[in-house]
């Protein structure tokens, strides 16, 4: 594994349940799905893309951070995302949420993985909206080669990003703490900003930090 990315971790901050902060993301309605980006509504306002492994519970982390389980839809069976979903922020269609498609999965044919990467692949480059990606990792399988890459394309193209380390309630407080100062270790040199947090879907750790971060990126 490459060792050249660093990251900033606030530890008074990552392990608090906070169900306090104010909330803008509730209101978030599913616009449509569009199998490219040629087909999306006009490339203005603000968009936040949400990236991540088929396996990564990129669905479950949406719908924790909108309090909907129904909004991504969620399954067993990880690629369940196979297009562009577009979510507005209360009804403003000039601040949205993008949830791209799954990448990695290896129980689909290689020509459907590769139709996939280039959905992906043409958003990040020609979306002119895109103000920050969210990359979304399983805490006990991080900084996969296809994470790294988008972590790459984010410092060649100063893209701001966010590491969400999911899946944090499989793991003691304690283990999570050391696996996000083992990522640490292995991230050295980004300039561009970017933040990390663990984050669990189930109990809501570290919404609070997702939020603040994601308010941020769409200059709210």
């Amino acid at each position: 594994m490459e060792a050249d990315y660093i990251l900033t971790y606030q530890s008074n901050l990552q392990f608090k349940t906070d169900m306090t902060t104010k909330d803008i993301f509730t209101s978030t309605t599913f616009v449509g799905s569009f199998p490219s980006h040629e087909d999306l509504p006009l490339d203005e306002g603000d968009e936040i893309a949400f990236c991540g492994r088929s396996n990564s519970g990129k669905s479950s982390v949406i719908n924790a951070l909108t309090k909907n389980k129904k909004l991504a839809k969620t399954s067993k069976t990880p690629g369940r995302t196979q297009a562009i979903n577009l979510f507005c922020l209360k009804n403003n269609e000039n601040k949205r949420l993008i949830d791209l498609p799954g990448y990695g999965y290896a129980k689909v044919s290689k020509s459907k993985r590769q139709q996939w990467g280039l959905v992906i692949d043409e958003y990040l480059n020609r979306r002119k909206s895109l103000k920050g990606l969210v990359i979304i990792m399983d805490i006990r399988h991080p900084l996969k080669d296809s994470d790294q890459m988008l972590i790459r394309w984010c410092q060649e193209t100063q893209t701001p990003f966010l590491v969400v380390l999911n899946k944090a309630d499989k793991f003691s407080k304690n283990k999570s703490f050391s696996e996000l100062q083992k990522t640490k270790k292995l991230m050295k040199g980004i300039t561009v900003s970017h933040e990390i947090t663990a984050f669990s879907s189930k109990d809501f750790l570290g919404l609070s930090d997702v939020i603040k971060c994601l308010e941020k990126f769409l200059s709210l």
